[in-house]
């Protein structure tokens, strides 16, 4: 008896954690959510969606998908971040959209997964800082001082706007292509099989390493140290 209560417990427990780890697929019909939020200038973003950043006095988040993959998010404002978060991963499900309202731009983003953000609005910040990884997506225009951006893995990135110093550093096969993102200096470290597409005013310093590309606009002075294989090319802007 004490074995077969014991069988019973272990095929509960097991129940339990295929359930929990499993992946969520959609149920029921599309729905708009709104979720009320408290005032942030970060945002940490991880999961397979979309997202909208849409300036505005009131600070909310729109999501539109199927109740149950809604219910999979974390959603919540801690020390000035916004974090939305996918618990379990999702299948048969296409990417579903979030917006974002918000009073004050972001001064610090995080991107993980395979999450595309798009920001609708120019943004104008003193010091903005970008960390890409995995397969994230980053379109938006911003005004800025100094700009910190990290990426790897497959991460995207396309800027707009302008900024005093870039300091970039790209790994992997990551690609930033901004010919738009005006930069007066600009501080790379670019490795591996990376592609970098940057428009630079008066001085460009770092190093390019491994295969990495990067194609460069303008007429700055130079301070890089290049590896063999990797390759650097000033083009004209059309």
């Amino acid at each position: 008896m004490k074995q077969i209560l014991n069988s019973f417990t272990y095929l509960f427990i097991f129940s339990i954690i295929v359930i929990s780890c499993g992946k969520v697929s959609p149920k029921g019909d599309i729905q708009s959510k709104d979720v009320e939020l408290a005032e942030f200038s970060k945002l940490d973003l991880k999961g397979k969606f979309r997202v909208f950043y849409v300036q505005s006095p009131h600070n909310f988040v729109n999501v539109e998908t199927y109740p149950n993959i809604s219910d999979n998010l974390t959603i919540e404002v801690k020390n000035n971040q916004l974090d939305i978060t996918e618990n379990r991963p999702t299948e048969k499900v296409d990417f579903y959209n979030i917006t974002v309202y918000g009073k004050n731009p972001f001064n610090e983003i995080k991107i993980a997964d395979s999450v595309e953000l798009n920001i609708s609005s120019q943004m104008k910040v003193d010091q903005f800082s970008l960390h890409l990884k995995d397969n994230a997506k980053f379109i938006g225009s911003v005004i800025s001082e100094k700009s910190m951006i990290d990426m790897a893995n497959k991460s995207r990135a396309n800027l707009l706007g302008k900024t005093a110093l870039a300091k970039i550093s790209i790994r992997d096969t990551a690609s930033i292509i901004s010919p738009y993102w005006y930069i007066q200096d600009l501080d790379i470290d670019s490795q591996n099989g990376n592609y970098a597409e940057l428009n630079v005013d008066e001085e460009i310093k770092g190093k390019i390493g491994n295969t990495a590309k990067l194609i460069f606009y303008g007429n700055p002075s130079k301070k890089l140290k290049v590896t063999e294989k990797a390759m650097i090319q000033n083009k004209k802007l059309n």
